[in-house]
């Protein structure tokens, strides 16, 4: 019951962004957003970031923790399952569940608002969406500071925003920059489940990724101007 309960909500995003989106516009507006989903045509300035960024971010916190008393900084998973774990992560393991949702919710956020001043908010928004999992024992975020989740939650969804804005509102471009977040917590050990408390390893991933989103924050001008200046090309 509580694992039906689980997935029911992960995809609760998923189920009500195409209801507003009908709601706003009908049918037509629905083909037009799901097809966004497919919008490949990602720039290598946000496609190389959504695909890399996570995983290379991981790879640095793993060192960070193994050189701290945390494991040894290496695959968890692995090589030959790696794809069968994108094809899962990217269907049910959160980007197809929620982005659609999220990406409903930005559209709306920055109709008269700079994209990247309401990422933060939205990214908020999305940590705290999380908050039941912390009270389920078992589950990742139960073993993590909700704090640490928080600044991940906060960075991430800037860097996702960043790049979904980058190529022209593709949800593709976030689909596949949340895959490889989550991927990258697969492929590293950077949540310590003992019970030991030691989450230095997505402590420094969750700080890693929010100096990227500061960075991308600071050096995207046209984001953070008037909706008006970042219309579609």
């Amino acid at each position: 019951m509580q694992v039906a309960a689980i997935v029911a909500g992960s995809f609760a995003p998923f189920v009500m962004g195409f209801v507003w989106v009908y709601r706003d516009g009908g049918w037509r507006a629905v083909r037009e957003f799901a097809s966004r989903a497919l919008a490949w045509r990602i720039g290598f300035t946000y496609l190389l970031p959504a695909l890399l960024l996570s995983p290379l971010l991981g790879w640095a916190a793993s060192w960070i923790y193994a050189s701290h008393g945390g494991p040894a900084s290496e695959l968890a998973v692995p090589v030959a399952q790696i794809p069968m774990v994108i094809l899962m992560l990217f269907f049910i393991g959160g980007s197809v569940n929620e982005e659609f949702g999220w990406g409903y919710a930005i559209d709306r956020m920055t109709e008269h608002r700079a994209p990247m001043l309401m990422a933060p908010l939205l990214g908020g928004i999305w940590g705290l969406w999380h908050l039941p999992l912390f009270f389920i024992v078992g589950l990742t975020q139960s073993f993590l500071p909700f704090w640490a989740f928080l600044i991940f939650t906060v960075a991430g969804r800037t860097l996702f925003v960043w790049a979904y804005f980058g190529a022209r509102r593709s949800l593709l471009a976030t689909l596949l920059f949340h895959t490889a977040t989550n991927l990258t917590l697969n492929l590293f050990v950077l949540v310590d489940r003992s019970g030991q408390g030691n989450q230095l390893g997505f402590i420094a991933f969750a700080l890693l990724e929010l100096v990227c989103a500061t960075i991308v924050v600071l050096a995207s001008a046209k984001f953070r101007r008037a909706p008006s200046a970042t219309a579609l090309a």
